[in-house]
């Protein structure tokens, strides 16, 4: 693994202690923007303290092969956070798979930040993971985030009912798969 992955635009990185005080800002400034898709966040989440407990986990869990955390810098602006993408449940034989999920700042939407991260965290999973299949939910109305996922080759599978906790009810989602072809068994 060669870290970090530069792209044309971006620098990601991933997790790591010392970058909690850029992932506090991004989430702090994303705040409202993100509780409509995303889980409900105690005020303690947006914590300098909370943040580098969160990155010295997430640590831990790349370490163990489990999960791969990424976040992406904007070269002009290599010191603020433009977008994240997790990989959580990254399962060996039989299933070969994992589950994904991103963000990108509210001020960055409708410039590519999403598809550049995500494409270039993709290729790098399957390569350091020998992954097959790479899930993701979204919300039926979240038309953006399907553009992406259909864009960088992901497949509608069906909606999951009541899947996914979201301001205090369980909401529908729509599941995407992703395949990757040149996997070697």
């Amino acid at each position: 693994m060669t870290y970090p992955i530069e792209t044309e635009r971006l620098i990601i990185r991933l997790s790591d202690v010392g970058i909690a005080p850029a992932t506090l800002d991004y989430f702090s400034r994303n705040r409202s923007f993100f509780e409509n898709v995303e889980a409900e966040r105690d005020d303690i989440y947006y914590t300098l303290d909370y943040q580098k407990k969160l990155m010295a986990f997430e640590m831990k869990k790349i370490e163990s092969g489990l999960s791969a955390y990424y976040y992406a810098f904007l070269k002009d602006d290599p010191g603020r956070i433009a977008a994240s993408v997790t990989f959580i449940n990254i399962r060996n034989a039989p299933y070969y798979s994992t589950t994904f999920g991103y963000d990108v700042d509210e001020k960055l939407q409708g410039q590519g930040i999403a598809t550049e991260t995500v494409r270039a965290s993709i290729d790098d999973v399957i390569k350091n993971h020998n992954i097959h299949r790479i899930e993701a939910r979204v919300l039926p109305d979240n038309d953006v985030s399907i553009h992406i996922l259909e864009k960088l080759g992901f497949i509608y599978e069906g909606i999951e009912k009541s899947s996914i906790l979201l301001k205090g009810s369980f909401r529908d989602h729509k599941r995407y798969a992703y395949i990757n072809e040149a996997f070697i068994y």
